[in-house]
């Protein structure tokens, strides 16, 4: 009995070394790898050892701290954090990556995705990273450009009541003045979204013009005074019913016959109905110090009438070779 109890004594003394040992030489350590936390003792002496005692199989993009070359000891934290996938649009590509990283910020510059802070990105640099998550990278840039720009001018009218109403005279021509522009021109991956004005400089200032209007509308005729509604200063020529005038002979079906449809006769004349609407009541002034033809009715065209021009009606070619050509102002009568 003596014997047998030494040996007890003996193997609770070996067990209690061997405790002392174990604790000496182990080392508690608790592994935190996602949700799963597992407390073991490992009697190896760095962080890579251990992950490799546990069989613990790690990507190329996971994250592990404290690194695998830290020494062991009691009570380490070792965690693992798994990467994760997730895709960038920038730069005019889709990169299909794997990211441990917290926030999208952080996600890409792991990646090496630089970025500015004019770029946008979303969902934004603080967001936090998710699986399958999809990010976008707008580069934004900017450029200042200059460009010139005509100022058109003001026309100022003054009127005048010993000018004849419809009449006009130019004072000032007026100058188109030009501005210097910076515009800031923005670009989403290079494809222009906006411009803003930033700056200008005047290179030359407008100047307006002038321009003096009549408003007399009263006519003293032989008859009498009477209204009109403008005068306009028109080319006047002259022509007859004959053939050299007209190009029709007597017999003609249209021979003697207006556009209007009535008989030609003094009084009558051509015009063009763009300027003058046929029918249009008129008087036709000298400006040559010869007798006015006076009071006119607008009832015919020609073909070389267009614009400004009138062709007077007589009734002796004579008196059409001897009109010519002349200036005359024609008044439009109320």
């Amino acid at each position: 009995m003596k014997r047998k109890g030494t040996i007890i004594m003996a193997s609770l003394g070996l067990l209690i070394i061997l405790t002392i040992v174990y604790g000496m030489l182990g080392k508690q350590v608790t592994i935190i790898d996602g949700q799963d936390t597992i407390q073991v003792v490992c009697f190896k002496s760095s962080v890579e050892d251990l992950i490799e005692e546990q069989g613990i199989m790690l990507e190329a993009e996971d994250r592990i701290a404290p690194p695998p070359g830290t020494l062991l000891k009691d009570g380490l934290e070792v965690i693992i954090e798994r990467a994760v996938p997730f895709s960038v649009a920038v730069d005019g590509e889709v990169k299909l990556l794997m990211t441990p990283a917290h926030t999208v910020g952080e996600a890409l510059n792991r990646a090496g995705i630089q970025t500015t802070s004019r770029d946008i990105i979303e969902p934004d640099v603080n967001s936090p990273v998710e699986s399958d998550m999809e990010v976008t990278v707008v580069r934004v840039s900017r450029q200042t450009v200059k460009q010139e720009r005509d100022v058109p001018f003001e026309t100022i009218v003054k009127y005048n009541d010993t000018m004849l109403k419809g009449m006009e005279n130019v004072v000032e021509k007026g100058q188109v003045g030009k501005i210097q522009e910076e515009i800031m021109v923005v670009y989403h991956d290079g494809n222009e979204v906006s411009r803003q004005k930033v700056n200008q400089e005047v290179l030359i200032e407008p100047a307006n013009r002038i321009v003096e209007r009549g408003t007399n509308d009263l006519l003293a005729t032989s008859r009498g005074t009477v209204n009109f509604k403008k005068a306009i200063k028109m080319s006047a020529t002259a022509y007859d019913a004959t053939f050299e005038s007209t190009g029709k002979n007597p017999g003609h079906p249209q021979y003697g016959i207006t556009r209007s449809g009535t008989h030609v006769r003094p009084g009558v004349v051509a015009v063009d109905p763009k300027v003058i609407p046929l029918g249009t009541k008129l008087y036709v002034k000298s400006l040559d110090g010869s007798p006015d033809y006076g009071f006119a009715s607008a009832e015919d065209t020609g073909g070389a009438i267009k614009g400004n021009k009138i062709d007077l009606y007589f009734e002796s070619p004579a008196d059409v070779k001897k009109f010519g050509r002349r200036n005359v102002l024609v008044y439009i009568l109320e």
